[in-house]
């Protein structure tokens, strides 16, 4: 899964439909940081290309045995966010939201 919407880079360049993914996960049950790396396509990400930007934020996961896994907690969270709130759903091959 990844998100896909408008951005605007710190330079002031903006991006339309950037590609937008979970790069890195690090942590504990108590905390978790995500790395989120924005490309400018997605061929970009899977061709090997460098990210446009990367960004870390921070939330604390649910652990119950019925949660989710970490990497779509994270995208969850994100989408709570303001920066993300009209981000679109990118679902890979095979995944279901």
């Amino acid at each position: 899964m990844a998100l896909q919407k408008t951005i605007i880079l710190d330079n002031g360049l903006t991006v339309t439909n950037a590609y937008i993914r979970i790069d890195t996960i690090n942590g504990y049950k108590g905390g978790l940081q995500i790395s989120v790396n924005s490309y400018a396509i997605q061929a970009d990400f899977q061709n090997g290309k460098g990210y446009l930007e990367q960004k870390l934020y921070n939330f604390t996961p649910s652990v119950a045995d019925d949660s989710k896994n970490f990497i779509k907690q994270g995208y969850e969270y994100l989408k709570t966010l303001t920066d993300f709130q009209d981000a679109a759903d990118v679902l890979e091959t095979g995944q279901t939201a």
